[in-house]
């Protein structure tokens, strides 16, 4: 009797296993792009549309669908109005939109499938010739006024450039409305804004070959990231790259430590942007067998030697994917935020429009 029992089990695990590892065959995929070809999300994306369908068995094709615009808000609206259960979504999703419930954003991250995340980190930039001269980060504070280029107002990295600079006492002018990074970068090298943000595809691809190595840019701080023993440092795929608490230091004084509504929030942020800072979804219409074999995939992808080294030729490090509970978990999060907080960033970002 036991011996026929672990077999049936083997037997269903066996036909479970490969009912699931063939729900893609024959199918092409489409994988949204929250934002416009040529930025730091896509860059990650289409290299994931180039390996992931060896791991995604018998699929025909991945078709990399960018839909940008809204601060990345309408290609994940999309993701969530499609009933095409094998379309998936490659996000730099946007938790500060559904904290304070911007209306661009018609669906809930919550309501998507999740599948994995990839951590990263994120980085503020700006132009050398700013007012006064800028010879070291810190010395933004001294600029009379400071031209930030931004997505959307309650965009998050919007959102961490402002905290920052405000715990700072940099003196600013915030310029939203751009549709993408790469716009955003083209204003910042025609000398129309002063300071921008991006991720590590973007400084490496594009900002430092083009800006920072030829003077015209130079790394105003990184985040600081929780290192997962109570301590903020800086990341260790920047271990040059000043952090923000680096920045403050030097700018208020060696023991200086910022604090209150805004230091928290930005702490918050970061717990959640860093840890996940590019999303994959299905959606809603995804069957739980569907999910599996997704998620299944980017484990797969995630071991992958030539994926890992292409990824580790542009991006400078390693891929750190988390796949299942522990995305589900970061996204929790935002349900867990106390209503102080809430009512604070609700208005931090209504100022800011």
């Amino acid at each position: 009797m036991h011996l026929l029992k672990t077999a049936l089990a083997g037997l269903a695990l066996f036909v479970t296993g490969t009912a699931w590892a063939q729900h893609f065959a024959g199918h092409d995929v489409t994988m949204i792009v929250n934002y416009t070809a040529g930025g730091p999300t896509d860059i990650e994306a289409r290299m994931v549309a180039q390996f992931l369908p060896k791991h995604l068995k018998g699929v025909r094709s991945i078709v990399v669908l960018n839909v940008g615009g809204a601060g990345g808000n309408i290609g994940v609206n999309q993701l969530g109005a499609s009933d095409d259960k094998y379309t998936f979504g490659f996000f730099t999703w946007d938790p500060v939109d559904q904290i304070v419930e911007n209306k661009a954003l018609r669906v809930k991250y919550n309501d998507l499938k999740f599948v994995a995340g990839f951590q990263q980190v994120a980085l503020t930039y700006a132009r050398n010739d700013t007012k006064p001269g800028l010879k070291k980060p810190a010395d933004i504070v001294k600029s009379p006024l400071v031209r930030v280029g931004a997505l959307s107002p309650s965009n998050h990295q919007t959102t961490r450039m402002r905290l920052a600079f405000d715990l700072l006492g940099v003196n600013y002018e915030l310029i939203p409305g751009y549709r993408g990074l790469r716009d955003i970068e083209m204003a910042v090298h025609q000398g129309d804004i002063n300071v921008a943000g991006t991720s590590l595809p973007g400084w490496y691809a594009t900002v430092k070959p083009n800006m920072a190595d030829s003077g015209i840019v130079m790394p105003l701080f990184q985040f600081d990231s929780d290192l997962g023993n109570g301590k903020l440092d800086r990341n260790p795929d920047l271990p040059d790259m000043p952090s923000f608490l680096d920045v403050y230091r030097d700018a208020k004084g060696a023991n200086a430590m910022p604090s209150g509504q805004r230091w928290e929030s930005m702490l918050m942020l970061g717990r959640i942007m860093d840890a996940m800072y590019r999303t994959v979804f299905m959606t809603p219409a995804a069957s739980p067998e569907a999910v599996h074999e997704m998620r299944q995939a980017f484990e797969g992808l995630a071991k992958d030697s030539d994926f890992i080294a292409q990824y580790e030729r542009i991006v400078k490090t390693k891929p750190r994917v988390l796949v299942g509970e522990k995305g589900e978990d970061i996204i929790g999060e935002l349900g867990r935020i106390s209503p102080s907080q809430l009512a604070f960033l609700r208005d931090y970002v209504e100022a800011a429009r």
